[in-house]
């Protein structure tokens, strides 16, 4: 068995405004599953048994033992028998990831290696080797490096300042273009090793956050602390924009230990129970699906709709007429007819009205985002970087002091990031 799986998530996910009002960063919905159940089926699938989620605060802990309970149907439904119950971290107020790593080893007595985990991020691994590589330098911490490739903007990542061994001797946090001392950036992605715990006595109350605190103190005292050069995916779904590619990774296959079923053609899925309702449209015609499409169950279609390189929730309602491109359309979403969507959100249980606009920004530009629960009026147009939320939530986004508001109307607030 693979060492227990710490994972924390304790942030409150304003960058994600407004999909995150109304439940944690971890339980956004990466098609049609939480972003940290994806991200424990690809450690469960190569061996991980016991999890423990470092939860804080009511809103974040009792949404995440709702959704997961004791991990018994997350196990059942990958076929695994050999698990122990999911724990969570008691209510404890922890200064930070640090703190909830020491808060939870020993709470459960956990004596051996542990990978800690960030719950917002989504990433394909070859656990093995990195289990292997960290034993075989064993050091007190290894930490997964992802190489960022030219031209992204690395001023909101840490780049790992490395030897020529692949020792870490400390990270750059937000360097500008140009004075990073690697494009090799955290991927908050980490196996500590046992005597973590005496180091995390140590220090105190300086052990707060894991990449601000404790591995500048490790580095410094010349603990070792080793990087593990990434090959596989990985992305950070800090923003709108990063969930939307992320979710276009995962339907153009980019994801490996991501699958669907139910395969209607080549990079195609429709559940059954969609695909009974529309399949007469879909071979007049009449329905039109391009690229890589992912449809969820008991969904009606109707004729005129054009879906291409999209994801659409289930039990969504999509009127005639409708062009969806590049986007994702969560669960129990009803699309008005003759809506356009173009690289755009839409959260769980909104209305969009007849034939409204939604338009994001191509090559990697800022994009539309409609909440959860939110009703559009017809002919609504939602521009590159709005975001919109019920209006019962205009005091709590506008008092993060992060966001422009845009204007309202009778439903809604509409508001983008400063």
């Amino acid at each position: 068995m693979l060492p227990p799986v710490i994972a924390t998530v304790g942030g409150g996910g304003t960058r994600l405004y407004p999909l995150t009002l109304g439940q944690p960063k971890p339980l956004v919905e990466i098609c049609d599953t939480a972003i940290i159940a994806v991200l424990f089926r690809v450690l469960a699938r190569q061996g991980c048994r016991r999890f423990i989620l470092g939860s804080k605060g009511s809103e974040n802990t009792l949404a995440l033992s709702n959704y997961f309970k004791a991990g018994e149907g997350f196990f059942k439904r990958l076929g695994l028998n050999d698990h122990r119950s999911f724990g969570y971290q008691p209510q404890y107020d922890d200064r930070g990831s640090a703190d909830s790593l020491r808060f939870c080893m020993n709470y459960y007595d956990i004596m051996d290696d542990v990978l800690v985990i960030s719950g917002d991020n989504l990433i394909d691994i070859d656990l093995q080797r990195f289990i292997d590589f960290h034993r075989d330098q064993n050091p007190v911490l290894t930490v997964a490096l992802k190489e960022l490739p030219p031209g992204d903007n690395i001023s909101q990542y840490g780049a790992a300042d490395l030897d020529e061994d692949g020792r870490i001797r400390g990270f750059v946090e937000k360097p500008k273009a140009g004075c990073e001392p690697s494009r090799m950036i955290n991927t908050a992605f980490y196996i500590f090793s046992p005597e973590i715990r005496e180091i995390l006595l140590q220090m105190g109350d300086k052990a707060r956050d894991i990449g601000g605190d404790l591995i500048p103190y490790l580095t410094e005292h010349g603990y070792p602390v080793y990087g593990y050069p990434l090959k596989g995916y990985w992305v950070d779904i800090g923003t709108p924009e990063r969930l939307l590619q992320a979710a276009m990774n995962v339907i153009g296959g980019e994801v490996k230990h991501f699958t669907f079923h139910h395969q209607y053609r080549d990079r195609q899925w429709i559940h059954p129970s969609t695909l009974a309702k529309i399949d007469g449209c879909l071979s007049s015609g009449d329905i039109v699906l391009k690229g890589n499409v992912v449809i969820g169950r008991n969904c009606r279609i109707e004729p005129g709709t054009v879906i291409e390189n999209s994801h659409i929730g289930h039990t969504s309602l999509i009127g005639g007429d409708v062009e969806i491109k590049d986007s994702m359309v969560m669960s129990f979403c009803d699309i008005g007819r003759g809506t356009s969507i173009c690289k755009g959100i839409v959260g769980r249980h909104s209305s969009i009205g007849t034939q409204s606009t939604l338009s994001g920004q191509i090559d990697g530009g800022r994009i539309p985002v409609v909440g959860e629960d939110v009703v559009l009026h017809r002919d609504s147009t939602v521009g590159p970087g709005t975001r919109v939320a019920p209006l019962r939530y205009s005091h709590r986004i506008l008092a993060t002091g992060k966001f422009l508001e845009l204007g309202s109307d009778d439903k809604n607030i509409y508001f983008a990031q400063r």
